[in-house]
């Protein structure tokens, strides 16, 4: 069985990858085949080297002076860009305005893929490699494979896929001009499929660009990062360590050797958490109203749930498993606490906590005002997106509480549940761990 590696583009974020590389290491998994576009051309090239040191050194240390030299644009001279621009942003993304306004030279990239890539190296250690690059102008895929690139043209290949128009000239190549992978197809699965690949591990940066469709019966795994990775075209050595560690998170969540969903806990750790969580929980969903009497045994089925589920992107049918770590991570990624780390339930709770006492403790809260006043429900619900999260959470957290030690339903609550899903678990959440840790 031929298994591939598939590293989409997306500039900077590419840091990702070795993390993601980092965990295929620690788990022993072997590859024949590597394809990528954009900079996911450049590391599938240290990939298939075997350059995992040499790739890690140049992630930790390069800045963008060390990727690309840039200078003001004259096209705003001659045409009207601010167009363009906004055209471009929707398929560019954070690139788009940069992509006419500013002119890139990769000379620099051109002498980075010099001091890191061996080209005799990768040709001798027996892993296939593909480039995805575009045609330029029509803008069709243009794949190419190392053993159709003539020895010492590898470093035009890779600039060619890694070449973001307009703010740099095309690449020209035989005759032929060529354009960034991504503007024909940013994730070549369809390459690693044409080259004989019969199981896939993708790192797919979610950047913007044309990813195109694929069909196979073969397993395709695809990593794909929760969190922002950052700006496209700023290389900074903080934001690639995050990024590693993201990489490594995500893919080790995904092979089931960390728990979590976006978030990372040692293994073991959500069942622990469930454990503890679910009686506080449905203690607490049936007080309010959200959940029935003879829904108790099966609350994980009920629509409060559910609309978390969908807020969250989680499967419904694994939330009777997941729902104390669904919780504990919307609350994390509420009040912003550290995704890069590996948690325990205790050490995500101190975490939570420290983030959490800031807004617990403000002397005044939007969403405490919203609701003691005597305006109609419809209205508070419609001012409740112009509220910081954080204080939405601190504010159900005080319900919570009082609830906890009431007999009495509160109607806020179980009219909450169905309109802010995300504050209304988290702020169920970080009461369950107040009350356990009284």
């Amino acid at each position: 069985m031929k298994r591939a590696i598939v590293l989409a583009g997306g500039g900077a974020k590419g840091s990702y990858h070795f993390g993601f590389w980092r965990a295929i290491r620690e788990l022993g998994i072997d590859f024949q085949i590597v394809t990528g576009s954009s900079v996911g051309a450049l590391n599938g090239a240290m990939m298939a080297s075997g350059l995992y040191e040499s790739g890690l050194e140049m992630w930790n240390t390069i800045k963008t002076p060390d990727i690309i030299e840039t200078s003001p644009s004259r096209l705003s001279e001659v045409i009207d860009t601010e167009g363009i621009a906004g055209a471009l942003k929707s398929f560019l993304g954070d690139l788009g305005e940069s992509a006419v306004n500013v002119k890139m030279d990769p000379f620099p990239l051109g002498e980075l893929i010099a001091k890191y890539l061996d080209e005799k190296l990768l040709r001798e250690n027996g892993i296939e490699f593909g480039i995805m690059c575009s045609e330029y102008p029509n803008m069709k895929t243009h794949p190419v494979t190392l053993k159709d690139i003539p020895y010492g043209m590898l470093s035009d290949y890779l600039l060619a896929s890694s070449t973001v128009y307009p703010s740099m000239e095309p690449k020209e190549i035989s005759g032929r001009k060529y354009v960034d992978g991504g503007y024909s197809d940013n994730f070549p699965v369809n390459l690693a499929l044409d080259m004989g690949a019969e199981d896939i591990i993708g790192a797919n940066l979610c950047a913007n660009g044309i990813e195109a469709k694929y069909e196979t019966d073969y397993p395709v795994r695809v990593i794909r990062p929760w969190f922002d990775l950052g700006p496209t075209m700023e290389f900074v050595p903080e934001i690639a360590k995050r990024n590693l560690a993201l990489g490594y998170n995500d893919t080790m969540r995904s092979f089931g050797k960390l728990d979590g969903t976006c978030y990372t806990f040692e293994k073991g750790e959500s069942e622990k958490m469930q454990n503890e969580f679910e009686k506080f929980c449905v203690e607490m969903l049936t007080k309010c109203g959200a959940v029935s009497p003879s829904e108790k045994d099966q609350y994980y089925k009920t629509l409060a749930v559910k609309g978390l589920s969908e807020k969250r992107k989680q499967r419904f049918g694994l939330m009777h498993k997941n729902l104390a770590t669904v919780c504990a991570e919307t609350a994390a990624e509420i009040f912003c606490v550290d995704p890069t780390k590996i948690y325990t339930g205790e050490t995500i709770m101190e975490s939570l906590f420290k983030e959490f006492s800031v807004f617990e403790e403000k002397e005044e809260n939007r969403m405490a005002s919203l609701f003691q006043t005597a305006k109609p429900l419809n209205y508070k619900l419609g001012q409740i997106s112009s509220i910081d999260s954080r204080e939405v959470t601190a504010y159900l957290v005080n319900l919570w509480l009082e609830l906890a030690n009431s007999e009495s339903q509160n109607r806020d609550l179980r009219t909450l549940c169905r309109f802010i899903p995300k504050e209304f678990f988290a702020s169920l959440y970080i009461s369950f761990l107040k009350i356990k840790g009284e």
